[in-house]
């Protein structure tokens, strides 16, 4: 059945309908079937009236007029659709009741004409004109034509109080309806704008913590310096970590509002993710005196989810758990399978939860009223691992008394797999980058850099890692694009804020796309959303870093920012490239990139392939690359896989070195690990 009606709207639905236009097109089509059906049904049982020729014929008419109107529809003339719907329905009820069939006080059915009309159209004229039409109709033809005996026929007054009444109650409904319609669209409109606003909001929060967690981070990286420091690094780097995973909460609430908000599903093993949990927060029981445990039968526990988000959301858990419970108290996690389900029990003796509030607890930011709390929280954790389990189709229950303790049970359901299945991904967290940035051989005062951001400290923590290079400041897009445009200084690069005021920088980006197309950009960025990343990538950024940052990776992308548009403005002079070709060769290259990204999973896919698909020369081909970017055709190749490999890694945390290298076209690990880091500065999964 919900085939059949897909397959109608395909046929008689235009998709730019207004909701009220397309409630009466669906309506017309309900009656114009309704109305066959009936014509269809009747043919066969004419037999019995007084004239069964004249009823077939009445009945062919009616089918007739029906599939026009359904011709109409096909073709979206809504209005000629009704026109032809509404004459059919006066002319079918004066033939029946005067010609075909008199005498059966059918003429009831003149009353159908204007309130189909209140329901298919908004045009009073119309409607009132059909009031008048029908109740002549009523009237007069028993005036002339004699059908019935004026005992046994209803008189021209009475008649007219029924069909004004009738009227009238249909039309006070209809009026009813359109202004509790508006009321609920306005309060559709209004709650939209405030989940709007309220999405909004998170990504300025976010934005603001970022910020200055990028500066926290890059005094962090200072102590480096100092080898007794080890210790303080590695607890202030703990401590912007659980500022980040906060952060990212949040943010991801508010996606969750979104229908496009999706989880990356496959196979894991319930009972890695616990143990990497368990033994990240061992420490910081063993700190509280908190006997800390993890009990399992089971060697794995296989269930179908988002290792990611599951991850965050038990991280949650367990850190309200220690949170919660005081100094040797016990916290223990437990996993329980039965026949078609795996069981995560999360037990504490701390302070509890009184009956009234556990049900409250799951509100986003609500926060039980106890000398914990007040001494800090977001009241985001439980509403944010609440919705990542109801997400994988797992259940949430809560038990608790205070005083007593609390009892977390999360239920998911297991999935049975082949022994060899290969669903375990394992992710090497040691940080280790291949090559090092060596700062005072590739760089000089000979480059100019253009820093945007509204932070004034961040400027300044910029300026300090790139004391090796001119550095100009901008407060924001528009104080940016008024130097680029006045300031005779030749700047090599523009690093930028996403989020500033006046001008942000995607809007500073398309501005400098469209006349100073030479100079890279970097975009910084605390915004982690999706979309943010393909509103970069379509205005054609030349990188992105998402705040907080390590100083060695941005330096690295840097260095790679300029010598790449070094190699390109060395070309240009040295092949002395006008403007014109640059210009028309851009638009060329944007063609060359689409077919690199439809096909960047071939491992075979090289210049001499890339070359023959466009009817081009080799050396035609190597003079457009090297004019756009700087790079050989193989470089931009190699540069395209990497960037998608990028993308594949922040869309989807869980995947395999293996899969991942093979994905975008490279048969050998080690080489494309060596490829990425040299490119961004880190493992393409750490």
């Amino acid at each position: 059945m919900i085939k059949n009606i897909s397959i109608i709207n395909r046929l008689f639905i235009d998709s730019n309908m207004s909701k009220t236009t397309l409630k009466r097109v669906n309506l017309l089509l309900l009656f114009s079937f309704v109305w066959m059906l009936e014509a269809l049904v009747s043919i066969p049982l004419s037999s019995t009236q007084s004239n069964p020729e004249l009823v077939v014929k009445g009945h062919v008419f009616n089918l007739i007029t029906v599939s026009i109107v359904l011709v109409f529809l096909y073709f979206k003339k809504y209005n000629w659709a009704l026109v032809v719907f509404m004459l059919s329905v006066v002319l079918t009820i004066l033939l029946f009741t005067n010609f075909i069939t008199p005498g059966t006080y059918s003429e009831i059915h003149y009353l159908h004409v204007p309130l189909l009309m209140l329901v298919l159209t908004d045009n009073k004229k119309l409607i009132f004109i059909s009031l008048i039409i029908s109740y002549l109709g009523f009237v007069l033809p028993n005036k002339y034509l004699n059908i019935y005996s004026d005992s046994n026929y209803m008189d021209p007054f009475s008649s007219f109080i029924f069909f004004l009444i009738s009227f009238l109650l249909v039309y006070f409904f209809k009026v009813n309806n359109l202004k509790n319609e508006k009321l609920l669209e306005d309060k559709k409109t209004e709650l939209e704008e405030l989940n709007k606003f309220q999405s909004q909001f998170f990504i300025n929060i976010s934005h603001e913590i970022r910020t200055p967690l990028t500066i926290i981070k890059g005094e962090v990286d200072k102590l480096k310096e100092i080898p007794s420091a080890k210790k303080i690094e590695e607890k202030l780097n703990q401590q912007i970590d659980r500022i980040k995973n906060i952060v990212d909460d949040v943010i991801d609430l508010s996606k969750m509002d979104n229908t496009s908000f999706n989880l990356n599903l496959e196979l894991v093993d319930l009972k890695d993710i616990i143990t990497k949990v368990f033994v990240s927060f061992q420490p910081l029981f063993d700190q509280k005196k908190i006997q800390f445990k993890f009990i399992s039968s089971l060697e794995s526990y296989i269930i179908n989810g988002d290792e990611v988000y599951l991850e965050r959301a038990i991280n949650n858990l367990v850190l309200n758990a220690y949170k919660f419970t005081d100094y040797k108290g016990t916290v223990t996690l437990e996993l329980i399978t039965n026949d078609d389900t795996v069981s995560l029990m999360l037990t504490d003796n701390g302070i509890g939860i009184s009956k009234k509030h556990i049900s409250k607890v799951f509100k986003r930011f609500y926060q039980v009223d106890n000398d914990i709390n007040k001494s800090g929280g977001s009241g985001v954790g439980l509403s944010f691992s609440k919705e990542i389990i109801d997400l994988h189709n797992g259940t949430f229950v809560i038990n608790s008394k205070p005083c007593v303790g609390t009892n977390i049970e999360l239920k998911f359901i297991k999935e049975n797999t082949p022994a060899n299945a290969n669903y375990k991904v394992v992710i090497n967290t040691e940080k280790t980058i291949t090559q090092q940035l060596d700062l005072q051989n590739e760089t000089s005062n000979n480059y100019t850099v253009l820093i945007v951001d509204d932070s004034y400290d961040l400027r300044i923590y910029l300026k300090e890692i790139l004391n090796n290079y001119n550095c100009i400041e901008a407060k924001n897009g528009m104080e940016a694009l008024s130097i680029l445009r006045t300031s005779k200084i030749k700047f090599d690069l523009i690093i930028s804020d996403y989020m500033m005021p006046k001008m942000d920088g995607l809007e500073l980006l398309t501005n400098i796309k469209s006349f100073l197309h030479t100079i890279p950009v970097l975009m910084l960025t605390a915004r982690t959303d999706q979309q943010s990343k393909i509103d970069l990538l379509t205005l054609e950024v030349d990188d992105y870093l998402n705040k907080p940052f390590e100083k060695e990776e941005f330096l690295i992308r840097v260095k790679n920012l300029l010598k790449q548009n070094k190699k390109r403005i060395q070309y240009l002079e040295k092949e002395n490239i006008s403007k014109s070709e640059i210009k028309v060769n851009s638009v060329w290259v944007k063609k060359l990139k689409t077919y690199i990204k439809e096909n960047y999973s071939n491992p075979k896919l090289n210049q001499e392939e890339i070359a023959e698909h466009f009817n081009l020369s080799k050396s035609s081909f190597y003079r457009k690359v090297k004019i756009e970017t700087g790079l050989t055709p193989n470089g931009f190749i190699t540069e395209i896989k990497l960037q998608e490999a990028r993308s594949i890694v922040e869309n989807k945390k869980e995947i395999t070195l293996k899969e991942l290298s093979l994905q975008v076209g490279y048969l050998h690990t080690s080489y494309f690990v060596n490829k990425y880091e040299k490119r961004f500065g880190k493992h393409p999964l750490k």
